[in-house]
């Protein structure tokens, strides 16, 4: 059919069923990426293709299966951009732990390799990762291995209803197992906006995947994929989505639409705090034994205060935490102000928030400073 558009005839057909060659077949591309992408890019690799799960609110789940490149060549690929200087591998395998042998092979070929700066992404399933995979996974130093584990929702309903396969209770151990046993960084995804998801059940995710202690939790709100199944619960469930890209849920049956807007103010939020690693002695303080409903309350307060997500600058962010731990939460202004600057002290900042400037006169005349801090923020 191209060719016969190049040469300006008419096709004889409109339509070609295609076929998804094999893939020994293929020329790997990975000699094509040049000197400036691989100083200059990231360098995305794939060992594998498809995907054998069926969640409903991913085009993989259309795949038949998944299936891997002649293991050998693929590791020959690999050889060349590392020695053509290339550190920073991202995998984008949907299931990077799928087949056992092939991860530990790839990884085994990586720690014949390691140099200071060799940084690699995977795509891992969190319920499968047998001992020969953790025995591999442990021998990597610090800053070298992030996984990004997609959790999605720990609701048995809500994962049944959307076709997906997960042992929860598995799950939760081999979180555990990583943050007590690898220096892996975890990438934990939770979706937000799914069919008979609920704002107290999503809360019961997040708050159980917090106290698993993933360095990150991507809070992403549901997207319309064309073509993906989970459309099928759009009249069932009210899914009304945005018609602009990227085709956002703004609405469901269980979750209104200023409900979903909460939860985007508390996603970006999460990101500027949460998952910034700029608050590891407030965050804690803050969140105390009731992490989703006490950032709710954060999230709630900071946007009150600012009527914006975005262009919240780091030491007007910290001027915020401190109004909001002390007037919202109830925290002692003391301790707020202890813990606030022991993080702010980590930022390399040489601009101090206001409250740190004279923290002496701060602690003794609360009701002054509150009102201070408030001209600060409208400011």
């Amino acid at each position: 059919m191209c060719q016969q558009l190049l040469d300006g005839l008419a096709p004889e057909a409109r339509l070609i069923n295609g076929q998804n060659p094999a893939l020994d077949t293929l020329q790997l591309p990975y000699d094509f990426y040049s000197d400036t992408d691989i100083r200059q890019r990231i360098v995305y690799v794939e060992a594998s293709r498809g995907c054998p799960f069926k969640c409903e609110f991913c085009l993989s789940s259309l795949d038949q299966t998944a299936k891997a490149f002649p293991l050998p060549a693929f590791l020959q690929a690999m050889d060349r951009l590392f020695q053509a200087g290339t550190r920073h591998f991202k995998f984008i395998d949907r299931t990077f732990n799928l087949k056992v042998d092939t991860s530990v092979a790839i990884m085994e070929f990586f720690l014949q390799r390691l140099t200071p700066d060799l940084y690699l992404h995977f795509e891992v399933i969190p319920d499968h990762l047998p001992e020969r995979l953790q025995q591999a996974i442990a021998k990597f130093p610090a800053g070298t291995l992030q996984f990004e584990i997609g959790i999605q929702s720990f609701d048995p309903e809500v994962q049944q209803r959307i076709s997906r396969k997960q042992d929860n209770h598995k799950s939760a151990e081999n979180l555990r197992w990583l943050r007590q046993h690898s220096q892996a960084h975890i990438h934990a995804d939770l979706i937000v906006g799914l069919p008979g998801d609920t704002l107290e059940g999503f809360g019961r995710s997040f708050d159980h995947l917090y106290s698993l202690g993933p360095q990150e939790i991507q809070v992403g709100i549901l997207k319309r994929l064309r073509g993906a199944p989970i459309n099928r619960h759009n009249e069932a469930y009210q899914l009304r989505y945005d018609p602009n890209p990227p085709y956002t849920v703004l609405a469901t049956r269980d979750m209104d639409f200023a409900t979903l807007q909460r939860l985007n103010r508390f996603a970006r939020f999460w990101d500027l705090i949460g998952n910034s690693g700029r608050f590891p002695n407030s965050l804690p303080l803050m969140l105390a034994d009731q992490p989703f409903a006490r950032f709710l309350q954060i999230s709630d307060a900071i946007y009150a205060l600012t009527d914006s997500t975005w262009q919240i600058a780091l030491k007007r962010l910290f001027e915020l935490l401190l109004v909001v731990m002390t007037e919202t939460l109830l925290i002692p202004r003391s301790t707020a102000i202890a813990t606030l600057e022991s993080d702010f002290s980590r930022s390399r900042e040489k601009s101090k928030p206001a409250f740190l400037l004279d923290t002496a006169n701060n602690q003794k005349t609360t009701g002054l400073a509150n009102k201070r801090q408030r001209q600060i923020l409208a400011t």
